[in-house]
């Protein structure tokens, strides 16, 4: 995989949610009726943490690094305010927060955003994530969020009437805010999708075609499994399904989840686009013990059965955040070792 015009064989990344240190406390930005920080107080401790996320991220051997989503509260993930589901949309015009509770049991806690008008683009979301980052390390970093046609199934329209004209505007208005950052010096994005693994409809791909459309950046497809408090909401295999979506796909690296499944979906990606990066979890962020290093280099040798190394991501299978610290750091720790050791042997 290419990073900053050099080919890194096996490079490693995390996925996003990375946990807070315990002296960081609340939301960090403000809605789009707000101020861009909370205040300066909010803005200093939350300028600290990510530097000691950036700094356990180059410890643990990682190429890409992300920011841990150290702006939202990961610690207390039965609150309303839940960064996944609206951090973007509280931050877009056409859109109200404190609608309806989500569909499900698991989802109840988290509040809809109302579609009220046209979605658009009112001023930059992730700016001070990336200025942030800029200033806690000097290696390429990530801004990870939920896309398009996501957004468009977790919020309650009143507006369109029609989904994949609502998903359009959210696209258009997502890549003007790539674009913006792009330009003042990210060099790698990450769309978070739910939604393959419960339609295959290629109207998807024409979202992310409009969404990254001019963006120079590698970017990054992570397709979740399901994460929120550690719970995994697809069981099945899909793999094989979601190939189409994958070869027509703009993203330079899809990554999907692995380790928690049991790589019993490995080989369906014998089939992966060859012009891609595959990105396998080998890290299993849904359960608590840290893997040994042996153990992460047998399932990396693995995935090397099926794709072979210059186009092989080693990641966790989702985000850390809801781990403790100390467990976070050592699943990252005995990952990048794995690589490393690997590596060395190839």
């Amino acid at each position: 995989m290419e990073i900053r015009g050099e080919e890194v064989l096996l490079p490693v990344s995390a996925v996003s949610a990375y946990p807070r240190p315990h002296w960081l406390q609340g939301r960090v930005f403000g809605s789009l009726q707000e101020p861009t920080w909370r205040s300066q107080g909010l803005r200093v401790a939350y300028e600290d943490a990510c530097k000691i996320c950036a700094r356990e991220q180059e410890k643990a051997g990682l190429h890409v690094l992300t920011d841990g989503v150290q702006y939202y509260d990961w610690e207390a993930p039965g609150y309303q305010l839940e960064p996944i589901f609206h951090y973007i949309t509280e931050n877009l015009g056409g859109c109200a927060p404190y609608g309806p509770p989500g569909q499900g049991v698991k989802y109840r806690p988290f509040y809809q955003s109302i579609i009220k008008s046209k979605i658009t683009w009112e001023r930059p979301i992730f700016e001070g994530v990336v200025m942030t980052m800029q200033n806690a390390t000097d290696q390429p970093f990530k801004v990870a969020f939920l896309g398009p046609a996501q957004q468009s199934v977790i919020v309650k329209d009143e507006y369109y009437g029609d989904q994949i004209a609502m998903a359009r505007d959210f696209a258009i208005a997502l890549n003007t805010e790539l674009k913006y950052l792009v330009d003042i010096g990210l060099e790698a994005v990450q769309l978070i999708d739910v939604l393959p693994p419960y339609t295959t409809d290629m109207w998807q791909i024409e979202m992310q075609n409009i969404l990254f459309d001019g963006v120079d950046a590698t970017k990054f497809w992570h397709v979740c499994y399901g994460s929120v408090d550690g719970q995994r909401d697809v069981f099945d295999n899909h793999a094989t399904a979601m190939m189409a979506l994958f070869k027509e796909s703009p993203a330079d690296v899809i990554h999907l989840e692995m380790a928690n499944k049991g790589y019993d979906e490995l080989p369906a990606f014998r089939d992966f686009p060859t012009d891609k990066v595959l990105g396998v979890g080998v890290i299993d962020t849904k359960d608590m013990q840290v893997e040994t290093p042996e153990l992460v280099e047998a399932r990396i040798r693995g995935a090397l059965e099926v794709v072979p190394p210059d186009r092989l991501l080693i990641a966790p299978d989702c985000g850390l955040g809801y781990f403790s610290r100390t467990v976070a750091y050592a699943k990252l720790r005995a990952m990048g070792q794995a690589a490393d050791n690997v590596r060395r042997a190839l």
